[in-house]
């Protein structure tokens, strides 16, 4: 099992071995899926039985992040996560929070052009500011806020916990019962750090909404007051529990994926500035002079629409998806599938398919340009079956917003590496279950030299 960047070690291995690829370790058996065909065979068309989260000891049980909605095991439990989520981040619910989109894409712009050599830090604030409004309804103090601060350290944690052969406990699950003073051990005392970390992202918000539901400190709409609105007695213990997952899952869900797309776009962007043109064209035609990007101009925005999907297909924020569980027997080509066998997707390799993409390694947008086929196979990004991220018309809202502001205010180029060298198109992205690029600096400069920043930040 390699042990950093797997997608690209098992898409050598499907070159040989074909896209349906059988490994096991110590006994646990383990498909790599390196084909949209097979995985729509299996996870779409087969998801009663392919729908199921394996027991990873370290992030799931260790750090506790099997009780939120990405690793929870398919269940009555998680049915009812699902729903809750569902139910407010789709159809024509999404439209309400579409002014807290754009107010909050300006406010990101604006810190960006205030001090571009801090642009990550402000993606990250941005994408966990929006997610605490949506979530909680909490506002968060534009510096070091106390909720952003645990939250980054336990969106790491996670990548790590739950990175696919990293953790000797997930194959040798007894290994979690020895004493921790044990050499060898030291997995336990860093999955107790995380599991407080965790606790803490999860409570601390969670009790903050419910203690201000009468402040003027809350923002709406949100999605805990939605819910406690519609239950005219007080929660029971269960119901509580349940939006307090529901909430976390939103959060978790949220925060690091947002982050790792930004992060991409201001990379592509700096390194292909025929494409951010294209782009900024695109804008001058639809967009007055004068008016910042809303949502609602979007349908009239399809080049960078393509821009969006481009950035989610070149470096994919999570290249593994989260693993499925297969929970019985199961025949696929001629092929045994054992019950127990933990299924992962290889979204990185299925998005490089030269037949769908050509040049898969270069930056085109236009790719999408009327190719349903390209449209369908992006979307393997956000899940596949009773899997798929209940969330994903509200994060393309955010990504889309988010990238048509920076791309009316700012121009950008030059991508500078941590060792002062030019950034090229291979940047190496880090392992882990979503992955970031290395960091990198750019220059950003404003597009209009006067009143931009009083405007983006009305």
């Amino acid at each position: 099992m390699p042990k950093d960047h797997e997608w690209k070690t098992f898409s050598e291995w499907a070159k040989t071995y074909g896209d349906c690829i059988y490994f096991h370790i110590l006994g646990q058996p383990i498909v790599i899926l390196d084909s949209l065909a097979a995985a729509q065979d299996l996870l779409n068309q087969r998801s009663a039985i392919y729908s199921s989260r394996p027991s990873l000891v370290m992030a799931g049980d260790l750090t506790g992040f099997s009780r939120g909605l990405g690793l929870l095991p398919y269940s009555p439990r998680f049915l009812s996560l699902r729903r809750l989520i569902h139910k407010e981040l789709t159809g024509n619910m999404l439209q309400k929070y579409w002014p807290l989109h754009e107010e909050e894409s300006r406010i990101l712009i604006n810190k960006i052009l205030l001090d571009p050599a801090l642009f990550l830090d402000s993606i990250r604030h941005y994408s966990g500011s929006v997610i605490l409004r949506v979530a909680y309804g909490y506002q968060t103090a534009p510096e070091n806020d106390k909720f952003l601060v645990l939250a980054e350290q336990v969106m790491g944690a996670f990548s790590l916990a739950s990175q696919p052969g990293a953790w000797t406990v997930d194959v040798i699950p007894w290994l979690r019962h020895l004493p921790s003073w044990i050499p060898g051990m030291k997995f336990k005392r860093t999955a107790a750090i995380w599991a407080k970390l965790h606790m803490q992202v999860v409570d601390a918000p969670f009790e903050w909404a419910l203690t201000h539901q009468d402040s003027s400190l809350l923002v709406q709409p949100n999605f805990v007051s939605t819910i406690l609105s519609h239950s005219p007695d007080a929660l029971s213990e269960d119901d509580r529990d349940l939006l307090l997952w529901a909430s976390a899952s939103l959060f978790g869900g949220g925060a690091d994926t947002t982050v790792a797309v930004l992060s991409t776009f201001f990379l592509a962007m700096a390194l292909y500035p025929e494409v951010q043109a294209a782009a900024q064209a695109e804008l001058a035609k639809v967009v007055p002079s004068g008016r910042l990007p809303q949502l609602s101009d979007r349908p009239s925005l399809p080049y960078i629409e393509c821009v969006m999907r481009e950035v989610l297909r070149w470096k994919p924020i999570a290249p593994l998806g989260l693993p499925h569980l297969l929970t019985k027997d199961d025949i696929y080509r001629d092929y045994d599938l054992p019950a127990g066998s933990i299924v992962m997707v290889n979204v990185w390799s299925i998005l490089r398919d030269p037949l769908i993409f050509p040049d898969p390694e270069e930056f085109r947008p236009e790719r999408f340009m009327n190719d349903k086929r390209a449209l369908d196979t992006v979307a393997c990004i956000f899940g596949f079956g009773r899997r798929a991220c209940p969330g994903v018309h509200f994060a393309e809202a955010s990504m889309f917003i988010a990238i048509a502001t920076a791309l009316s205010q700012c121009n950008i180029s030059d991508p500078i590496n941590s060792r002062g060298e030019r950034v090229r198109n291979d940047v190496e992205y880090q392992t882990g279950t979503i992955s970031h690029p290395e960091k990198f600096r750019c220059n950003i400069t404003p597009r209009v030299k006067d009143g931009v920043l009083k405007e983006v930040s009305s």
